[in-house]
Parts: structure tokens; sequence; C-alpha cells
């Protein structure tokens, strides 16, 4: 029996992937460009449009599409082992078609990712729009913005638990509650960040992960899948880091590709509700960041404004701290070096690292609205 290997249409969908990667790498060059045609234009139009699409089923559609993907992958090799074994394709006939058809479908995922989202990464930084400036920060700045959170936290914890230790790790809103919470903080940040038109347009709600397990081995509290417009999130999350976990991911609905911008994205976000909880987490992982820069200057002086946590929010850390150690493994590190080539691929520098550049935004927020995080 005779079978086709479809070559020439393979290959020339296996070159899309190639030439738009290299198209994402000339933008890189243009960012200016950039801006105007995609992150102002196109692309907020296609992630709100696949988002609200998306939104239309309760379900995660990304763990479906993942799941089809991989069952594609696997039913092809079965199917030429079996052929092979039979006696019905040659070895090289079946290898070559494998490796031919694995081109073809990641071209098309790399071609449908930069054009739906990817190109986000080749937009000037969101420093550079806002022409903030978070560099060079000094020890009295790290620690006076440390020393705003920590009160706000203190104070935010008071309100949600009534007293200094509530005994016990607070819980946070239901996740219906948190997103319609989230949704309206939402638009307030969209008009400090001025967010473009299209993406003032609407995006489908967040979505809790059916495999969570899988996102715990892996230390992942969330993921944006941009083939659908999907914000997803880990369901194992601890409270105390939900809601900005949550806000993260969708900013990186509203074209924040790179993690610290989504990071701070979401801290302003969550900073901004009207509801005492997503304040209470988005100042936790506010101070944590400040605190995490000010040690390496000052390792004495982050443990002494550490020590003015009260101990219900240090046990709230303390808590979320110890759940992800419990998933600390090989599955973990692995997670991390596929991100971390995953972000230095999009030419984010630092890879990984880049999580905690938030710090230098957190900054040049604040010395662009007077030294301050929080409004007076």
């Amino acid at each position: 029996m005779k079978h086709r290997l479809h070559w020439r249409s393979r290959l020339a969908l296996a070159c899309t992937g190639v030439v738009t990667f290299g198209l994402f790498r000339l933008l890189m060059m243009a960012p200016g460009f950039t801006e105007t045609i995609y992150g102002r234009g196109i692309g907020p139009f296609f992630a709100s449009l696949l988002s609200n699409i998306s939104g239309i089923i309760p379900v995660s559609l990304a763990e479906i599409l993942v799941v089809v993907f991989v069952a594609r992958q696997l039913s092809g090799v079965i199917k030429g082992f079996s052929e092979i074994r039979n006696g019905d394709r040659q070895f090289t006939n079946a290898v070559l078609a494998g490796v031919l058809r694995l081109g073809a479908d990641l071209g098309i995922v790399i071609t449908t990712f930069y054009l739906l989202w990817g190109f986000n990464y080749a937009r000037p930084s969101l420093e550079s729009r806002q022409q903030w400036d978070g560099s060079h920060a000094q020890v009295e700045e790290l620690t006076r913005l440390a020393q705003e959170m920590i009160n706000a936290a203190n104070f935010e914890y008071v309100s949600i638990t009534s007293s200094e230790d509530f005994g016990q790790p607070t819980i946070g809103p239901q996740h219906a509650t948190l997103v319609e919470q989230l949704s309206t903080s939402w638009k307030f940040a969209e008009e400090i960040l001025g967010l473009p038109r299209a993406a003032l347009l609407g995006f489908g709600n967040p979505k809790r992960s059916w495999a969570s397990v899988v996102l715990d081995y892996g230390q992942t509290s969330g993921f944006y899948f941009p083939w659908t417009g999907e914000a997803n999130y880990n369901r194992g999350t601890p409270d105390v880091s939900a809601p900005q976990v949550i806000a993260h991911e969708m900013s990186h609905q509203r074209g924040f590709a790179r993690e610290d911008e989504a990071n701070f994205a979401g801290y302003l976000a969550a900073s901004l509700s009207d509801d005492s909880y997503p304040r209470y987490s988005a100042y936790v992982f506010a101070q944590r960041q400040l605190l995490s820069a000010l040690s390496g200057y000052d390792t004495d002086h982050a443990r002494e404004l550490v020590r003015q946590r009260l101990p219900g929010v240090q046990r709230d850390i303390r808590a979320a701290n110890a759940y992800w150690q419990q998933f600390e493994g090989h599955a973990s590190r692995t997670t991390r070096s596929m991100n971390n080539a995953y972000l230095r691929t999009n030419r984010v520098p630092g890879g990984i690292l880049s999580y905690n550049r938030s710090v230098e935004l957190l900054i040049g927020y604040a010395r662009s609205r007077g030294g301050r995080l929080i409004n007076p």
C-alpha cells in the first residue's frame, strides 16, 4: 500500500510557523509600529472576541484542546507503529510522515499563537508606554513602600477577620463573587493603564482549571491560553494569593504579555477593588515583592519590617508558602525550565526572573503618584 506524505502542504504549514516567528523578531525591532498596528489594533480585538466566545462555555476549552492535541500526536505515533508492525508501511516512510505531520501542526500552533496574542511581546514595555521610571530604587524608597503595604495589609486583615489573628488561614470569597469583584475593579485599572478601546469590549470570565493537580506539581498558579482567550487559574491556589493571581491572568487577556507587567497589572486591579479581600491579596503580594528587593540591600531592615505584620497576615503567608513547598520536585523544576525557555524565546529579559521585576513597576507607579501606591 502506498502512503502519501502530503509533504508539500505539510512543509508549507511548517514554514509558515518559521516565517511568523521571523516576523515576530522583526517586530521586536519596531516596538512603536507594533504598538500602533497590533497592541492598539488587531491584538485586543482578537483577544476580546475569542474570550467572549469561549466565555459562553463554563469549562476550560483550553484544557480540552490540549488533550485533543496530545491525543492527535499519540494516535499518529500508535498508528505509525501499527502499520510498520503489520508490514503496511516502511519505517522511513512512517517516520518522515510523522515528522512532517508534527511540523505542520507546530507551524499552525506557532502562527496562530503570534497572530492571536504573541506579538504583544514585541510591544514597548509598560514602563515606556506609561512614561514611568522605576529604576535605581533607594533603600529608603523600598522601605517606605514596603511599610505602606504592610500597614495596608494589616488594616484589611482586621477588616476581614475583626481580629489580629483569626487562628487559621483566611478564607476568600467564592469563585463567582471574586470574579465579579475583579471584573469591576479591572475597569478602573483599564482607565489608569490607558488600554485601547478594543480591549474595553469586555472579556470572558476567568475559569478554574480542572487540571489543578497537574498545575500543583508544576507549581503553577494559572495560565493564559491565547487560542481561546481564556484566563485559567489553579483552583488549589491559596486564598490569600487567589485574587491577585486571577487578576494577573486577566491582565494577559488585556494584552500584558510580560510576566512582570502582568504581576503589576494584577496587583493594580486587585488593589482598586471596592472589596477588602482583593485589596488584601494585592497588598500582601506587593509587600512580598518589595521586601524581597529590600533584602538584597538590607536584610536586617527587611526582617524588621516583616515583624510588623500582624500574626494573622504572617499565618496566611506561611500557609501559602507551605502549600507550594509540598509540590517542590522534579516536575516543578521541569516546568520552571520550560517556562524559562518559553520566555527567553519570546525575548523576555531574564526569563523566569522577570516575574520579580514587577517591583520596578510598583516603584515607577508610586513615583508617578507622589510616592505612594495607595491614593490618600
